[in-house]
């Protein structure tokens, strides 16, 4: 009786360490192998309408959503001022390309591009009186996505890496 209950025993650890060894085999496959379809490592091309000077637009793409705003010049000398108000001005903790270190924190002045997630909870935004806010969390940014003396620190708004076609009725985000 004694051995049955060994052989069990050992049956039982020998499936286990098959078990444990699958799974770390699993998640050595899974980070040294990229599995992803080969249209996620294409570039994201977007059709940007004519947008209102000012105002807030959120383009879609799979699971990627991107914030543009067409600034004014107006805005555009606003957002060149020193404030106060903001957390980080210059920008030197922010997830920026190097292009976008400067105060407008973009390649074009006229055009603001953002991914379209706050950096406090990772939620949406949406304009609200020339600032954007995050609509779960109490994160608020200028136009140039530099984040607003507020109760917490928060970071920049993240940056990808794009361009536009030479008349800016395309947008290219590379991940």
């Amino acid at each position: 009786m004694d051995s049955r209950k060994r052989d069990r025993l050992r049956t039982g650890v020998k499936y286990c360490l098959v078990g444990l060894g699958l799974a770390v085999l699993y998640v050595v496959l899974d980070f040294a192998v990229d599995f992803r379809p080969a249209q996620i490592r294409d570039s994201y091309r977007f059709e940007v309408r004519t947008l209102p000077e000012d105002q807030a637009g959120i383009l879609r793409q799979d699971n990627l959503s991107i914030l543009v705003i067409r600034r004014s010049a107006v805005t555009i000398a606003r957002l060149q001022m020193t404030d106060a108000r903001l957390q980080d001005p210059q920008s030197r903790h922010s997830n920026q390309p190097s292009f976008a270190a400067n105060p407008l924190r973009s390649k074009y002045p006229e055009f603001f591009v953002s991914y379209a997630l706050g950096t406090e909870f990772g939620c949406a935004l949406e304009a609200v009186e020339f600032e954007l806010r995050e609509i779960c969390g109490s994160a608020r940014y200028d136009f140039a996505g530099r984040a607003l003396v507020g109760d917490q620190q928060f970071q920049n708004l993240a940056i990808p890496d794009y361009n536009f076609s030479g008349d800016f009725s395309t947008l290219t985000i590379r991940p």
